[in-house]
């Protein structure tokens, strides 16, 4: 439980952000390139934040296909009924946030021939995913990779992001020796 905390609060912090858009944690006793094997966790994809609630099962086997083909391409194995050498999850996130800017145009800039004046509101959706490789003898976690983005704004859809964080957690993950 004070796992899934940890994990809850960095991602949905690092959505807070509009710089952030990969961050990689690594354990400093454990090289997971070293590893070869894994299972998924139960449950192999956690939701958080908004984006939990409808659809939700879409999402989760969407997401935990995604990161199969990236454990897959990056040389690690499906240990199936055997031993792991690490446990992965993902977990998905989102938190809606509000720009609020104010603008003021007035006739001695020529444009109007009076001042002008307007409040714009942006409303923006942004998200993550986190791909944790857990220790299956302690639960440490191991490697944790995050990737996060605008998913819509301005209440346009910009359809799923699911494959570009896939590709973003893929590009940070190390290979497996």
């Amino acid at each position: 439980m004070r796992l899934l905390l940890i994990c809850s609060v960095l991602l949905l912090s690092s959505c807070a952000t509009n710089s952030l858009k990969e961050l990689v944690q690594v354990h400093p006793d454990y090289d997971v390139s070293q590893l070869k094997t894994f299972i998924w966790a139960e449950p192999p994809v956690r939701v958080i934040g908004i984006l939990s609630g409808s659809g939700e099962s879409q999402l989760t086997d969407r997401a935990q296909s995604v990161g199969q083909a990236i454990l897959i391409n990056k040389g690690y194995v499906d240990a199936g009924p055997h031993k792991p050498d690490m446990i992965a999850s993902l977990m998905i996130g989102a938190v809606s946030q509000t720009s609020v800017s104010q603008h003021t145009v007035d006739a001695r800039q020529g444009y109007y021939d009076r001042t002008v004046s307007w409040t714009q509101e942006n409303e923006y959706l942004r998200g993550g995913v986190a791909m944790i490789l857990t220790n299956p003898d302690n639960g440490v976690i191991m490697w944790q990779g995050t990737a996060i983005d605008t998913l819509k704004s301005n209440r346009k859809s910009s359809g799923q992001k699911i494959d570009k964080f896939g590709k973003l957690v893929e590009e940070i993950l190390p290979a497996s020796q």
